[in-house]
């Protein structure tokens, strides 16, 4: 049975989802617009990469102090705040993207360290493969909605900005909605003290640990370039806005039937497999979205890291929020922790963001060189996974 402070999660999950799918693709897009070339959309993602921890520590202080649920809130109104600048800046937002980029990642630092926690108090139990496997379909139905929602704003306004503008008024009054839906979650208060980031950087022994600290800074690596050109090397291969939008519309409808597939298969000792497969298909996906830069390239290209990543987060959600679990019980505070995640999380994202920029100065192909290349991490987060299921079994 899923608890009614579960539901709630999920609810604000899929909105994030939502808000996300906007945020990784349309964003993206739109404010590439107004630039000269792909590489300046790294500006403002290094810039959201350097906030994030910060708002992620803030957070951290803010919830010792006031609770939880008041800083999930104020950091849904931050999301409120970006989007309510690239409404008011309209086609001046290009000259903004330090601004934007900041605004973004603290808001983002600010939701992820009071919403971890909450995921990992209500999931406990015996329904934690039903609560990831909703917890991934739902996100894959909000992914679906959202460029589908989002498609239609562009195709059916009589001005391309006017289209942009509907969809990011939308996630103004989304966020609200989901800062209320907030209000109604009862989270057991932080304990006081100071919060111990530098300890947690090292794993100290600790084979749980040492896989968190890992295999999220190797997913940042991916990530960070992740962010800067997948969403426009689609758009360069789609030919449109609108045309990339219907493509995210089916991405999405993808993930949604691989989540609810994995979510029905996934048992603990598949794990492995899934996370290993799901690599290679992810590797596979990049390599063909370079390849293959046509409307039909994209299709595969996006449906097969649908496939993939729905085989690697459904493994890697359940170890390490399982893991978040067992640390509160046992341990009463995720504040350090979380943070030390968070920052090593981030490393990585601006070490592929760094990467993606200085390539740029080198040559014209930078996003197809290195857009396959940092997606090699992937496959070794896998060995990360594999080296902590062979340590935990030896304890």
């Amino acid at each position: 049975m899923i608890s009614r402070s579960a539901k709630t999660v999920l609810f604000i999950h899929a909105g994030m989802a939502f808000s996300n799918a906007v945020s990784t693709v349309f964003v993206n897009m739109y404010l590439y617009r107004f630039l000269e070339g792909l590489a300046e959309i790294t500006v403002f993602n290094l810039f959201q990469f350097a906030l994030i921890p910060i708002g992620f520590h803030l957070a951290a202080l803010a919830a010792r102090r006031h609770g939880k649920v008041p800083v999930l809130v104020s950091a849904l109104w931050l999301f409120v705040a970006f989007y309510g600048l690239l409404l008011a800046l309209g086609e001046r937002s290009g000259g903004f993207l330090p601004i934007l980029g900041a605004v973004n990642g603290l808001a983002t630092g600010a939701f992820w360290y009071p919403f971890n926690i909450a995921i990992a108090q209500v999931q406990r139990g015996e329904g934690e493969g039903r609560f990831f496997g909703l917890y991934g379909a739902l996100g894959a139905a909000a992914s679906a909605l959202a460029p589908l929602a989002s498609t239609a704003a562009l195709v059916l306004s009589p001005r391309v900005e006017a289209g942009y503008a509907i969809i990011f008024a939308s996630i103004v009054a989304l966020s609200l909605a989901m800062g209320a839906a907030a209000l109604a979650l009862r989270l057991p208060r932080d304990r006081g003290g100071p919060i111990r980031v530098l300890p947690r950087l090292r794993s100290r022994g600790d084979p749980g640990w040492a896989f968190v600290l890992r295999a999220n800074l190797v997913w940042g690596i991916r990530d960070g370039a992740s962010w800067s050109v997948m969403s426009i090397l689609v758009l360069k291969a789609a030919g449109s806005d609108a045309a990339a939008g219907r493509l995210s519309v089916i991405f999405a409808l993808v993930g949604i039937g691989a989540n609810y597939a994995a979510g029905r298969a996934f048992l603990d000792r598949r794990g492995s497999a899934f996370w290993g497969f799901g690599s290679l298909l992810a590797l596979g996906a990049s390599g063909l979205l370079v390849a293959a830069a046509t409307p039909l390239g994209a299709l595969l290209s996006g449906s097969l890291w649908k496939v993939g990543e729905a085989l690697l987060l459904l493994p890697y959600n359940a170890a390490y929020f399982g893991l978040l679990a067992r640390y509160l019980e046992a341990e009463g505070d995720l504040a350090g922790r979380s943070v030390a995640m968070e920052l090593t999380l981030n490393a990585g994202r601006a070490l592929g963001a760094g990467l993606f920029l200085a390539l740029s100065y080198a040559t014209p192909l930078y996003a197809e060189i290195l857009y396959p290349a940092v997606t090699l991490a992937l496959p070794g987060s896998w060995l990360i996974y594999r080296r902590y299921l062979r340590r935990r079994a030896a304890l």
